[in-house]
C-alpha cells in the first residue's frame, strides 16, 4: 500500500498501514462497515484506502466533506485501532476543507483531557481526538490557523530503522509532560516495523502478548497490536522505504515509556525510551 502525502507543518510523509486482504461493500444506510470481514473505521490491518472509501460514502450520505466525515469518525473510534490512520486522512484533506472545520477542530483542541485529574462537570476530550485535532490545525498555513494556535510548539521527534539490525537510531528520547510530539519514523529496510507507546515497565509484557499473536490472522489483522490498555499509543505497520508518523498528546505523569516494534521477533532488540520528565 501506498504513503500518503502529509502537507503539514513539518512537511512530513505518513506512510499508510499494511493491508490486510478483504471485500468492501457498504451498506445504503446505517454504520458503513462491513460485517463479515473487518470494520474499515476501527479496525487494524485495513488498506488506507478502503478507510477513504468509507469515509467518502458517509460524506456524500450525509452531505458533507469528507474532512467533516473523518472528525466524526475520529470522535467514535477514541481509542481504537483505527485512529492514528484516521488522523492521517484527516491531516491529508483540502485546506478549504480543513480550515472550514478550524473552529471546530480548536474548540475540540482546547479542551483539557478527560483523565482522572478533570473535573467530571467540565467538558473533556480524549487525548486522542485532541492530538488529531491539533495535528489537521497544523496542516494549514501558518496564516490561516486560529490565533490560539500559535501558543502550541509541537515537539518533532525523528528516528530512522537501521536496516537489518532491528534498530532505531536515534531510540531515546526526551520530553516534558502533556507536550505534543510528533514523531517521524524513516524505514528504510527491507521489513516492516511499527512503533508503539507503552505504560512504564510493561515492555516484557506488550512484547510477550505480542509474540503470541504471532503471524497468524489475527496478529495480522491487528497489525501485532496487543489488546492492552498498556499500549498507550500506536504507528501501525510501516512498509519498507516509506515513513510513518505519529502525533500523541504525552502523558501527564513522568516516567520511562518503552517505545517497541511488536512485529513478531523484533520486540527484544527493536525497542527505546521516551522520557517525560
Amino acid at each position: 500500500m501506498s504513503a500518503l502525502v502529509l502537507a503539514a507543518h513539518y512537511s512530513h510523509a505518513q506512510s499508510a498501514a499494511e493491508s490486510v486482504n478483504h471485500t468492501y461493500a457498504p451498506p445504503v444506510s446505517g454504520p458503513i462497515v462491513d460485517a463479515q470481514t473487518v470494520n474499515p473505521l476501527r479496525d487494524a490491518g485495513v488498506a488506507q484506502a478502503d478507510r477513504v472509501a468509507a469515509l467518502s460514502a458517509i460524506a456524500k450520505r450525509d452531505s458533507i466533506s469528507i474532512a467533516a466525515a473523518t472528525l466524526a469518525e475520529i470522535e467514535a473510534c477514541d481509542a481504537c485501532l483505527a485512529r492514528n490512520d484516521l488522523a492521517s486522512i484527516l491531516s491529508v484533506q483540502p485546506e478549504v476543507d480543513v480550515k472550514a472545520l478550524a473552529p471546530t477542530l480548536m474548540s475540540k483542541a482546547l479542551c483539557p483531557i478527560n483523565d482522572s485529574t478533570t473535573d467530571a462537570h467540565n467538558k473533556t476530550i480524549s487525548r486522542f481526538v485532541k492530538a488529531a485535532c491539533i495535528r489537521a490545525i497544523f496542516t494549514l498555513p501558518e496564516r490561516d490557523r486560529p490565533a490560539d494556535a500559535a501558543a502550541w510548539q509541537p515537539i518533532h521527534l525523528h528516528t530512522t530503522t537501521v536496516p537489518g539490525k532491528m534498530a532505531w537510531d536515534p531510540k531515546e528520547f526526551t520530553i516534558a509532560p502533556n507536550s505534543i510530539v510528533a514523531i517521524e519514523m524513516v524505514n528504510p529496510d527491507s521489513m516492516q516495523h511499527n512503533m508503539l507507546v507503552c505504560a512504564p515497565g510493561s515492555l516484557s509484557e506488550i512484547g510477550v502478548a505480542a509474540d503470541k499473536l504471532g503471524e497468524g490472522a489475527i496478529g495480522k489483522q491487528r497489525q501485532y497490536v496487543p489488546d492492552s490498555v498498556k499500549v498507550l499509543e500506536i504507528m501501525g505497520l510501516t512498509a519498507p522505504n516509506t515513513t510513518g508518523w505519529l502525533w500523541f498528546i504525552a502523558p501527564a505523569k513522568p516516567g520511562t515509556y518503552p517505545l517497541v516494534c511488536t512485529y513478531p521477533g523484533h520486540w527484544r532488540m527493536m525497542n527505546g525510551k521516551l522520557k517525560v520528565q
